[in-house]
């Protein structure tokens, strides 16, 4: 993923990434609970690695004010961006739904839980209130 100087700066934005197996974030701040045994690595497409030191819940505040948690979230915490895993989404029973350049997610009971327009660069990106 290619990101803008801009970009880094928004910490709370969370890019929303069909490539990666897991959701991870670099800020544990965030966490409500974390299990800091689950130790891994997180391969990048590059070969690199870096190393994911737990693995927790991050609950965050929905626009409508609502507040929702992500499951399954590494902390990974050399990360300069928050990654949510469209896959692992898909995995937990949400559905996506792209159309008018917007990318929109729905719980199992299709309640709209975010919604993300596509940037100038191509990719899809949340702020989500921690």
């Amino acid at each position: 993923m290619v990101t803008t100087k801009n970009d880094q700066n928004a910490s709370n934005n969370w890019y929303l990434d069909t490539w990666c197996s897991n959701h991870m974030t670099g800020h544990k701040e965030w966490f409500v609970s974390i299990d800091d045994s689950v130790k891994t690595r997180v391969k990048f497409a590059d070969d690199s690695f870096i190393r994911a030191e737990g693995m927790g819940r991050v609950m965050f505040q929905r626009q409508n004010g609502k507040t929702s948690y992500i499951a399954n979230v590494l902390y990974v915490p050399k990360m300069k961006n928050n990654l949510l895993s469209l896959g692992q989404l898909l995995d937990k029973g949400y559905e996506m739904t792209l159309e008018d350049r917007m990318l929109k997610v729905f719980n199992k009971k299709r309640v709209l839980i975010f919604k993300a327009p596509l940037s100038q660069n191509k990719t899809f990106k949340v702020p989500l209130t921690s």
